[in-house]
């Protein structure tokens, strides 16, 4: 017995008689094929058809590729289309355990649902097969999953109270990233120029505080889903200016003190430059660095109450101490400055 297909085999090959045979047929792809199977002996001949319906299925999905952001879920629509009559229950799995496939099997003809979430940046094949029986066939899927970093430059700010201090914020998109990040800070005391940057780029933090203090400061990048935040520390330093005693009593032509004392605030040590509203007075040293000491002396020449402030000024910032003199003296008259009188008599 011979077949005339090549994806056909007869066993056994011949029978005696009357017998039996097995015709196998494996065929690669969905058709309907008719094999012919004969027999001879000798000047005998005969034939028969046996028509093979050979099924499949295909599996493809759509979009084959998926851009999405990191933290929020990408979909693809998995279909599975029955070759041939087909109507086997396919069983479909996905490689990735980021993802899920709802439904999970389709009876021969239909479509599922892939959903991916994926927490950083990064191009993931998912591969999604589709099992019935010995069949099985697949189709992959890749995700483009984008998003961006947010960092600061300087990461620590000193400056001094009521001075601008700026920090560069810097956006750098990630595995193609194109979106519009917007930038906003915790602070009331801060602002950020522009407040949006478009992919990657740069954008200006500023605060000014009012007074010493360690100050941290939150900028927060938004884009759709996305959420990053960098931490800018701003120490903010100052120094104050105080006089002991604040009221002094003087006579007048005498030289009287008082101590002017510079404190740090925060670490401050920058050079704070003393000065007198007063001529009259001096200040030595006339500077002190950071914390430290200084004498004003004041000599007034007449009676009078004189409030003499001093200043420290160090860069922007400026702060006083006002020192009281109270300025006594006396007075001595005659009345009258002339006297007539005869000698050897008293006259007042």
């Amino acid at each position: 017995m011979t077949t005339n297909s090549t994806s056909c085999t007869v066993s056994p090959a011949s029978v005696t008689g009357s017998g039996s045979a097995t015709l196998s047929c494996t065929f690669a792809a969905a058709s309907t094929v008719h094999v012919g199977v004969t027999g001879t002996s000798g000047s005998l001949s005969h034939s028969v058809t046996v028509t093979f319906v050979v099924q499949d299925f295909t599996i493809t999905a759509s979009p084959t590729s998926v851009t999405v952001n990191a933290g929020s879920a990408g979909t693809s629509s998995i279909t599975v289309t029955a070759l041939n009559g087909f109507a086997g229950v396919v069983s479909l799995t996905t490689n990735s355990t980021s993802c899920t496939i709802s439904p999970t099997s389709v009876t021969g003809s239909g479509s599922a649902t892939l959903s991916c979430t994926f927490a950083a940046a990064s191009t993931v094949h998912v591969g999604v097969t589709g099992t019935s029986g010995s069949l099985s066939h697949s189709v992959t899927v890749t995700y483009i999953v984008q998003d961006f970093t947010i960092t600061a430059s300087p990461a620590s700010v000193t400056v001094l109270a009521g001075s601008a201090g700026t920090s560069t914020i810097t956006i750098t998109g990630l595995n193609g990233f194109a979106g519009v990040v917007s930038l906003a800070t915790n602070s009331t005391s801060c602002a950020v120029s522009p407040t949006s940057v478009t992919g990657s780029g740069t954008s200006s933090l500023s605060c000014t505080f009012a007074a010493a203090s360690t100050v941290h400061v939150g900028v927060t990048g938004t884009s759709a889903s996305l959420s990053h935040s960098v931490t800018v520390t701003f120490v903010v330093q100052d120094f104050t200016v105080t006089a002991s005693p604040t009221s002094i009593t003087v006579n007048a032509g005498t030289a009287a003190t008082s101590t002017i004392t510079v404190a740090s605030q925060n670490g401050f040590a920058g050079v704070v430059n003393l000065a007198s509203n007063s001529t009259a007075c001096t200040l030595t040293p006339t500077s002190v660095t950071g914390s430290g000491s200084s004498t004003l002396s004041c000599t007034f020449t007449t009676a009078s109450t004189v409030h003499v402030t001093v200043t420290g000024t160090s860069g922007a910032r400026s702060h006083s101490a006002t020192v009281t003199y109270t300025v006594q003296d006396f007075t001595i008259n005659a009345s009258p400055l002339s006297v007539n009188f005869t000698p050897g008599t008293a006259a007042t």
